[in-house]
């Protein structure tokens, strides 16, 4: 279920909307290739590339960062065969408005544990004619992200630092 509540989404959102934003040269939808990786390489584990085939969303690309939430690798599936996405409208219905419409779309939903997912849907295109994929990112925070969503990201990045990780 989606929030109405105004809470400020973690600022790597913003930079992936930004980058994508800086890059759409009077269209809707940016391509595959305009995709600008050193301005979001931050946030590269949380982006996933939807496209559609047969009516479905199949993942082509899902960051590292997503794999825990995902239960495992994401690549190659359709979104209703990964139990996180099943059911949520943000990998069905709005990313298919995103892309049909070309048309940005984003929010915040409060899951059943507790947890908060934000998360944000851009049109992509893999031909440059038309808008046929989805630029996806993603963050499954605490409940606490609520009140801070930036330090709720940060610390959720630290726990995927392998570097810190005592051997």
């Amino acid at each position: 279920m989606s929030s109405d509540q105004t809470v400020a989404a973690p600022r790597g959102q913003q930079k992936v909307f930004d980058a994508w934003s800086k890059r759409l040269r009077g269209r809707s939808f940016i391509t595959c290739e305009d995709i600008d990786i050193p301005a979001i390489n931050r946030e590269l584990a949380y982006i996933s590339l939807l496209a559609c085939e047969d009516g479905e969303f199949r993942f082509r690309l899902a960051g590292t960062g997503l794999q825990q939430i995902f239960g495992g690798e994401a690549r190659g599936k359709a979104t209703g065969d990964v139990d996180a996405c099943r059911g949520g409208l943000m990998w069905s219905e709005l990313a298919a408005r995103c892309m049909l419409r070309a048309t940005p779309v984003s929010g915040i939903t409060n899951l059943s544990d507790g947890s908060v997912h934000f998360w944000l849907r851009l049109p992509l295109s893999s031909n440059g004619v038309e808008a046929d994929m989805v630029l996806c990112h993603d963050r499954y925070l605490p409940p606490e992200a609520l009140a801070d969503p930036d330090r709720a990201a940060q610390s959720v990045d630290m726990s995927l630092r392998l570097d810190l990780v005592a051997a």
